[in-house]
């Protein structure tokens, strides 16, 4: 797929910002600087077409979301977001309307929903930071949709607020 084509869907919270962006500007791929904010995907890769996510996300309520403990894929640390349903289910219902495009490729089996923290480098590190300053709350407002326009550069190509976009 070319970088011009490539697309994710997404959900922020800038309630981690501080948190998370010292560790995943040492070592994510995808960098707060390079216009990835924190978030907890929805759909990578997912199609250049913000009126079916649109569709999708029309009727989602804002719901809270709490991160109150630090995993662990090879490789990777991320805060586990609970509830984690809601993000399964706008997932699959992503998965459903674009079925040419399953959640990372089709190369893992079973949806997660995570927070990433830290990228290869520093794990230990980022973990025992990250841990000893949680949980942290966050209300999941929105879901995004930013495109890769340069190696090292994405943008916001729509933005779609949930329904009632406040959390109590």
């Amino acid at each position: 797929m070319s970088s011009e084509l490539e697309h994710v869907c997404l959900v922020p919270f800038s309630e981690v910002a501080e948190l998370v962006e010292p560790w995943l500007e040492h070592s994510a791929g995808a960098r707060p600087s390079q216009g990835i904010p924190p978030h907890v995907t929805l759909l990578f890769p997912c199609p250049p077409d913000p009126d079916g996510v649109g569709e999708i996300v029309a009727d989602v309520a804002a719901f809270e979301v709490d991160f109150r403990e630090v995993r662990r894929f090879p490789g990777v640390v991320y805060l586990a977001p609970e509830p984690a349903e809601p993000f399964v289910e706008l997932t699959r219902a992503l998965w459903r309307r674009f079925p040419g495009w399953p959640p990372y490729g089709g190369v893992h089996p079973t949806i997660t929903p995570h927070l990433t923290v830290a990228w290869h480098e520093k794990l230990d590190e980022a973990e025992t930071d990250v841990a000893s300053r949680l949980p942290v709350r966050g209300c999941a407002r929105e879901a995004a949709l930013l495109r890769r326009a340069a190696p090292e550069r994405w943008e916001s190509v729509a933005r779609f607020p949930f329904r009632d976009a406040s959390c109590r």
